[in-house]
């Protein structure tokens, strides 16, 4: 003890050096004990995705509206057409005007037209839209579309932003046409899904689609489509009216009957797309060119019947096939129109 006081005494300085290495030994036990959690975790609870949703705001919930004026300049080979529509936004809560985009369009033109009366919540646009839309062909000419109009947000995510449909705000004009179609003037429904685009954000953009059906009469379809091709056929199976002898007659006829066929369906497919399918016109072509093949085959093998004198087998031949190809054809365009129409 007295050593201390000495060389305190003689040396203060370096005793003052040693007592502060002692103090900042023992600092640390004076301190407030550390907390339990760790700073992974702190920051997780404070910067995790969870906890951002919880903080921030839900998303803005926007009613949506598509009233159809017009539709026109419908091209079936290429998919175009034009909409002429108003398009109508409504707000669960006020919110800025409405940057919206029109993702199947090649060009527009929207005018504003809001009188808003509802404090910033409600929003009326009129459209004038080039559109374009994949077009189903597989029933034609008994086909029917779906005129889509797609609506996303430019700016505002699903996180920001969700569309609702409003059956309320949507219809068709009851002068609405569509030129050498017959249009539903059903509600347009909408339909909201999330669309993503992974190179830009992982998180979706609210897209609602409304959709307008328009379609050909069923009586004028076939009048216009398959009569036509009905009757070619007719005229080929008379042919087995004719004697089994006739058959330079027969042969003519039947020949130029498939040759008929194959013009038709040729001019029946002009005005549509070389798709990659059969449609229901081009089905109904192949069973019209089997029969027809087989009222050929059956001609010229009475031909050759005939010409090696064989008239037993010729006149067998033709008792056999006079009813049974017509009969065949009759069967055939039967169970291929409920096949194909029985799939929805």
């Amino acid at each position: 003890m007295f050593s201390v006081f000495r060389l305190i005494s003689r040396k203060p300085v370096a005793a003052l050096g040693i007592l502060v290495v002692f103090a900042l030994a023992f600092f640390p036990l004076f301190l407030r004990p550390a907390s339990a959690e760790s700073p992974s975790v702190y920051k997780s609870k404070i910067y995790s995705p969870s906890a951002i949703a919880q903080v921030l705001p839900e998303p803005i919930k926007v009613k949506v509206g598509v009233y159809v004026l017009q539709v026109g300049n419908l091209d079936i080979s290429s998919g175009t057409y034009s909409m002429d529509f108003y398009l109508q936004f409504l707000c669960d809560r006020p919110c800025d005007e409405p940057a919206f985009d029109i993702m199947n369009s090649s060009e527009i033109s929207a005018e504003n037209q809001t009188s808003d009366s509802r404090g910033g919540t409600f929003y009326t646009y009129r459209v004038k839209a080039n559109l374009s839309t994949n077009l189903d062909l597989r029933k034609y000419p008994f086909d029917s579309h779906l005129l889509s109009v797609a609506i996303e947000d430019k700016n505002l995510g699903a996180n920001e932003m969700v569309y609702e449909n409003f059956p309320g705000l949507s219809g068709v004009d009851p002068e609405a046409v569509v030129s050498g179609w017959d249009i539903d003037r059903a509600i347009p429904h909408g339909v909201v899904t999330d669309h993503f685009y992974p190179m830009f954000s992982n998180s979706p953009y609210s897209r609602i689609s409304f959709q307008v059906r328009i379609f050909h009469n069923t009586f004028s379809s076939f009048m216009k489509g398959l009569f036509a091709a009905i009757v070619i056929v007719l005229v080929g199976m008379l042919s087995f009216l004719m004697k089994h002898t006739d058959v330079s007659d027969r042969l003519a006829l039947t020949s130029s009957t498939l040759v008929g066929a194959i013009l038709y369906h040729l001019t029946l497919t002009a005005g549509i797309p070389p798709v990659g399918y059969l449609t229901f016109a081009d089905k109904f072509m192949i069973g019209n060119y089997v029969i027809t093949f087989a009222a050929l085959a059956v001609t010229v093998m009475l031909m050759w019947y005939v010409n090696h004198g064989l008239k037993e087998q010729a006149v067998k031949l033709h008792c056999r096939t006079r009813l049974t190809v017509p009969a065949l054809w009759i069967v055939l365009m039967v169970s291929l129109t409920i096949l194909e129409f029985a799939q929805g």
